[in-house]
């Protein structure tokens, strides 16, 4: 357990499913994440590392993609 600056309760690592919203308004969703969350107050973290790689990849992906064939694309992840 460590415990986080931005807010003084005590956090653990789970592993379940974490979503969130990239720069651009794209919400991804990631299952069997392992982030901190609180405890006593539910509040939720995830590494800043791994939010980082998502993000890079997802950029990268978009820009070398036309926007039909990235829908195409998450489209067949569901």
């Amino acid at each position: 357990m460590i415990e986080v600056k931005n807010c003084k309760h005590l956090f653990s690592n789970s592993n379940e499913n974490y979503v969130f919203t990239t720069d651009d308004g794209i919400e991804v969703f990631v299952t069997g994440a392992a982030y901190q969350k609180c405890m006593s107050c539910g509040h939720a973290e995830f590494p800043l590392e791994t939010k980082e790689l998502i993000e890079s990849s997802l950029k990268e992906k978009r820009i070398s993609k036309s926007n039909q064939q990235l829908y195409i694309n998450l489209i067949d992840l569901l």
